[in-house]
């Protein structure tokens, strides 16, 4: 803009003549040509009037910095005005060549007069603050905790912090005030308004009058700059402004002028969610200023058509899209069996400060972003009453008693549920992995984990007394190889722990004596440098040992007979790709096997077999049949048999021959709880007289019931707390090779079929382990909250038998994400959903299956949540414990052509700029399974790889790990929040 183009300022010059305060109005913010005025107009002021000072609408704490440059500070102008003037007001041309004329005249001084932080951050007065004022101990914390960030940022993580964490807040900010207004010092006492204005909601109008009456008192004459809604003498909507409350103070020493414009540029602003700054925002040129309100201004110059400060647009864009913490990328290149590949965030693999800042500053914003707008109490009390459906852990048998855990307690009853009193009880935090009285009742030992991890130590407790037992000082890594096998006699137990520190899950087999308190390694035969689980299984009669090795397709790789003076371990099973999971029943070890019958089939090895290798030396007790065989359970002189029909539980009773005697009547089409992998399943002692088991279905939730062989009935000893009002409908989608993949529907009763619903997918399709159609209290409440359910089988799980499961192992494990691909476009294609009604969630490996579908097919989804995941696959190669996992599931991290194969499987490798979906991954600081930089670098790759307008949110919990010794209240916590952003990017109404 020319100098003829500006307005004529005749009639602001005979004005300003007897003001104090010339305060002046912009029409629109980022408006080049009003920058330009600006310039002329305090120029005009200074030199004919005698103006002193530049006031503007920017943070007070800012503003000081700004003042050091102009007079004569370092630094450049960009700079200066870029750290200076809040809400990006300083990033334009017209205001550097401002600020240049004033330091080169001289003498000049421009101040900010709002709160801090853009409004929406203390951090800013809180730093300037400290910097003037007697240290004390605690202000680093308080520095800290007042620094909320960037805008959008703050007011994201201000959303998130509940009440308690606000006030707590609040109470430094008003101590820190305190002090300062003490000080002594006027500027100090001025940082000590802004940092109380913030501690007490102060309306920002009436700050910048308090901060213009402050600045009056160091300077005589001064212009300030403020959008015409602030500078106005009326009121807006109803509530008094600056100009307004700064009228009655100067009097006819005010003057307010008003600025409009013929035509330019209007950002249109659309609320997308209750989130703060959640706008979408849209340009639009030749639009007229906005209407000046009436009776508001001592003078109005017009201008014609304006232009906007170049890139200010796209700043603000950029700003609401992307309100994460600065992350820094790092020129890294990881390199496996010779195979590189870019690692630019690989110093989010550390646990140091700067990452543990970063993990909590994303915490912050992902609870704010979903939960600052909802109705957080609805949403607990939704997940609380479905959670009272949980899985019940159930009790254990030995010597006619019963022991169960209970809140923080175990408790032993000569029932299985019980009146009887507590033997061991809890601290605070503490978290019961496991539990194993001895044989005789006498002894009780169990697993404690104390921060999420899974990691446990072993407690022994006379059951009598309560006294605590000297104990081994192992670190069971967790509780999958069952936590302690006890010998027949009680004397002592076997169990499985680290021989060094987590990180190097490095394991062995122990044997712990009571009498002598000793704890040797017991020398099992395992396959040399294998780093599998072993599990030891005592025989009822004391005589044999037999150890089961492989935590999802265990064998029972060695056998014992402690008859034979100083006899040994000799190897069993130690050739064989397949499951050989059972007990010894007798001389011979029963089990169910899939060697020679993918579906499984029942055998028996003698436990003196010189050929148990050769599966033509077992004897087939009961043949391959329609039915999927998974556990074989020992109840008195029975066995008990579990099935998977089509997914659904079904239980037969054998005799110990393997002949069918009956079938266990279930509470309908279900599931029966199973450990999660079957080597845990071969836990179970000594056989108990009868069996007790949970039942649930995927709208009722866990019960638990007592079958007694040879009863024709179930007794229930625990009914199901919840019934979900909802329909279950059974279904089938094409994949891509002509399988069907078999998935349930489970819709709100009211819901119509025929609509298109908010749907959520969850599978898991891998390691061999089935996905079961039980109640889970998330999924639970998903439902009750309006959103229709669908769980699929993925090849690759264990639902349909061993060739369902090597469908999609290693080489092949492509075919679990096709099928995952195949069950939501067969779901659109039938009308059951839309892509942007449609989420996706899954946990550990169906972390991993998340992160793949999101970054190779983002078209597909709505919201995508993986849960505890997997997602770096090249980085997991370096981690002891996941080489361990992909060397089994994947392929050779020592082979380059199954590298490049991984990598191209790998969801932190195949993110790339794009238009992503919602995204919001969960995460345990304490997992160490998926450690939680697996979240936090693919989370930071996606954040700057997304081109869109979705959210890419992560929250690492403390105190969490993989899930199984996570406690209670953080589960909830987590459970909140993830439904949360479901009824957020759904638009689910069900919450409340």
């Amino acid at each position: 803009m020319t100098a003829h183009d500006l307005p004529d300022l005749s009639a602001l010059r005979d004005l300003a003549a007897g003001a104090r305060v010339v305060a002046l109005g912009e029409a629109a913010h980022h408006v080049a040509d009003l920058h330009e005025l600006r310039d002329r107009v305090f120029r005009m002021l200074v030199e004919e009037h005698g103006f002193t000072a530049l006031v503007l609408e920017s943070g007070f704490a800012e503003g000081l910095g700004l003042q050091a440059w102009v007079a004569g500070g370092p630094g450049s102008v960009e700079q200066a005005a870029r750290e200076g003037i809040t809400y990006g007001f300083g990033d334009a041309v017209e205001v550097h060549r401002q600020l240049g004329w004033m330091r080169e005249h001289g003498g000049l001084r421009v101040y900010g007069m709002d709160v801090s932080g853009a409004s929406t951050s203390p951090g800013p007065a809180v730093r300037a603050l400290l910097e003037r004022i007697a240290p004390e101990v605690g202000d680093g914390g308080v520095r800290d905790r007042a620094d909320l960030g960037g805008r959008v940022e703050a007011a994201v993580r201000w959303a998130g912090l509940d009440d308690g964490e606000r006030e707590r807040l609040r109470a430094d900010l008003r101590a820190l005030a305190a002090r300062g207004r003490a000080a002594g010092d006027a500027i100090a006492e001025r940082l000590a308004a802004s940092v109380l204005a913030f501690a007490d909601d102060q309306d920002r109008d009436a700050f910048m009058a308090d901060t213009v009456r402050w600045i009056l008192e160091r300077e005589e004459r001064i212009l300030v700059s403020a959008h015409n809604g602030h500078v106005q003498r009326t009121p807006w909507d109803g509530m008094p402004v600056l100009g307004g409350l700064l009228a009655p103070v100067l009097g006819g020493e005010l003057v307010v002028v008003g600025t409009t414009y013929a035509s330019g540029p209007a950002v249109r602003i659309t609320d997308r969610s209750p989130r703060p700054f959640d706008w979408a925002v849209a340009l639009e040129e030749g639009v007229p200023a906005p209407a000046l309100a009436d009776g508001g201004f001592d003078l109005v110059l017009a201008l014609g058509e304006v232009r906007r400060v170049p890139g200010a647009f796209e700043r603000l864009r950029a700003e609401l899209r992307s309100p994460y913490p600065a992350t820094r990328k790092v020129d890294v290149v990881a390199t496996q069996a010779g195979v590189r590949v870019a690692d630019p965030y690989r110093w989010l693999e550390a646990e140091d400060d700067e990452v543990h800042a970063w993990q909590r500053r994303q915490a912050e914003i992902a609870t704010g972003t979903i939960l600052g707008g909802q109705d957080r109490a609805a949403l607990r009390a939704l997940v609380e009453r479905y959670d009272a459906g949980a899985r019940p852990a159930l009790p254990k048998h030995a010597a006619g008693r019963w022991f169960r855990p209970e809140a923080d307690t175990v408790v032993v009853a000569g029932e299985p549920y019980g009146d009887g009193p507590a033997v061991a009880v809890l601290e605070d935090g503490a978290v019961l992995s496991w539990l194993a009285p001895s044989p005789d009742g006498r002894i009780l030992a169990i697993g404690v984990c104390t921060d999420g991890s899974e990691h446990n130590t072993i407690r022994l407790v006379d059951v009598a007394t309560g006294e605590r037992l000297p104990a081994p000082q192992q670190l069971l890594h967790s509780a999958w190889a069952g936590g302690v096998a006890w010998r027949a006699d009680s004397g002592g137990f076997w169990f499985l722990a680290l021989t060094g520190t987590p990180e190097e899950f490095a394991q062995a087999t122990f044997h712990h004596d009571l009498a002598t308190a000793a704890t040797v390694v017991e020398p099992v035969p395992v396959p040399a440098g294998s780093r599998e689980y072993t599990l030891v299984q005592p025989s009822a009669d004391g005589r044999w040992l037999v150890a089961s090795h492989r935590v999802g397709s265990p064998i029972p790789v060695a056998v014992r007979d402690l008859t034979v003076p100083g006899g040994g371990w000799r190897p069993f099973v130690t050739d064989c790709a397949g499951t050989i999971a059972g007990h010894v029943v007798g001389d011979r070890y029963v089990a169910v096997t899939d060697v020679g019958a993918a579906r499984g089939r029942l055998v028996a090895i003698p436990l003196d077999s010189a050929t148990p290798d050769d599966p033509d030396s077992w004897a087939e007790l009961l043949p391959e049949g329609p039915t999927v065989l998974r556990t074989l359970t020992p109840v008195g002189e029975h066995l008990y048999l579990g099935e998977l029909d089509r997914t659904f539980a079904r239980i037969r009773v054998l005799d110990r021959d393997g002949t069918p005697v009956g079938e266990v009547p279930l509470p309908g089409r279900g599931a029966v709880a199973a450990p999660f992998f079957a080597l845990t399943g071969l836990a179970v002692g000594a056989p108990t007289p009868e069996l007790v088991f949970a039942f649930s279905t995927l709208t009722t939730s866990w019960s638990v019931h007592r079958h007694r062989p040879g009863s024709p009935e179930v007794e229930t000893l625990i009914p199901p707390a919840v019934t979900l009002d909802a329909v279950v409908e059974v279904r089938e989608a094409p994949a891509a090779d002509g399988a069907l993949v078999p998935f349930h529907v489970v819709r709100p009763a009211d819901a119509d079929p025929a609509v298109p619903a908010p749907v959520l997918i969850t599978a898991y399709g891998a390691a061999n382990v089935p996905t079961l159609p039980s109640y889970q209290p998330d999924l639970a409440a998903f439902v009750a909250a309006g959103g229709t359910l669908v769980q699929a089988y993925l090849r690759g799980g264990g639902e349909l038998g061993r060739d369902w499961y090597l469908a999609a192992h290693r080489a092949s494990k492509h075919v679990r994400d096709d099928d995952l691909v195949a069950v939501a476009e067969h779901l659109v294609a039938t009308g059951r959903t839309t892509s942007d009604r449609l989420a996706l969630t899954g946990g550990s490996d169906g972390g991993l299956m998340c992160g793949a579908a999101v970054t190779t097919r983002p078209d597909l989804w709505r919201a995508v949540l993986p849960r505890a995941p997997l997602l770096d696959l090249v980085a997991g190669m370096r981690d002891p414990y996941l080489d361990f996992v992909i060397r089994k599931a994947w392929g050779d991290p020592d082979d380059p052509a199954d590298v490049r194969r991984m990598i191209g499987r790998s969801p932190y490798e195949l993110v790339r700029p794009a238009a992503y979906p919602a995204v919001y991954v969960q995460a345990g600081a304490n997992d160490p399974r998926c450690r939680p930089w697996h979240a936090r670098k693919w989370a930071a790759r996606m954040q700057a790889a997304q081109q869109g307008d979705a959210p890419i949110l992560l929250h690492v919990f403390e105190n969490a790990g993989h899930g199984a010794a996570t406690g209670h209240d953080v589960i909830v916590a987590q459970d909140v929040e993830w439904l949360g952003f479901l009824v957020r990017e759904l638009g689910l109404s069900g919450a409340g």
